[in-house]
């Protein structure tokens, strides 16, 4: 899924914990649980991808979006996480902390569910270890896909859409040679 769709569905979760107990702390946890998870995309782009030097948010946008990244560390999305944090709030209820795991895990339902045709495994993707036995390589997690030619020209027109405009590669029956013209795009090195 979309930033885009993202921002929509946080706002909604929020709105939803703010009708049902009027606590500001549970919406707050909620948003950054169901929107700012996607921070780790953009610390992954400056650390991990060493884009420190064209550090602003436009330049990352099109940088993803032209599905441009090397390694997919997203330590944030990780069900690690979720379940030592659940471990937490079963002893440590705050609201901040309750409203993060649930918007954390509408997150990563609706990133499987939208995304899933683009992972090799989709629910052994949010696991971290299973990232890291593949080193983190798009090649070993996700399918090759064909890109718009526009791709990541438009940053902010994609950020609001809601489904990636990729497209899985058809995968060719046995013995059958795949078209000519279909070339897999997988992540490059170039920045």
């Amino acid at each position: 899924m979309r930033p885009g769709g993202h921002l929509v569905t946080a706002v909604g979760l929020g709105a939803l914990a703010y009708a049902k107990t009027g606590s500001p702390a549970l919406v707050a946890g909620c948003v950054a649980g169901a929107f700012l998870i996607d921070t780790d995309h953009y610390l992954d782009y400056l650390a991990v991808e060493g884009q420190w030097r064209r550090p602003s948010p436009l330049a990352f946008l099109r940088y993803a979006f032209a599905l441009r990244t090397r390694r997919h560390v997203l330590p944030l999305h990780s069900l690690e996480l979720m379940v030592a944090l659940a471990l937490l709030a079963h002893v440590w209820p705050e609201p901040m902390l309750l409203g993060y795991l649930a918007g954390a895990m509408l997150h990563l339902v609706l990133d499987i569910a939208v995304n899933g045709e683009h992972l090799h495994q989709p629910l052994l993707f949010y696991w971290f270890v299973y990232r890291a036995w593949h080193g983190f390589a798009p090649q070993r997690l996700i399918t090759p896909v064909t890109l718009p030619p526009d791709a990541g020209r438009r940053p902010i027109r994609e950020f609001f859409t809601w489904r990636p405009a990729e497209r899985p590669l058809p995968v060719p029956d046995a013995g059958e040679t795949p078209a000519a013209d279909i070339t897999p795009r997988l992540p490059s090195a170039a920045t």
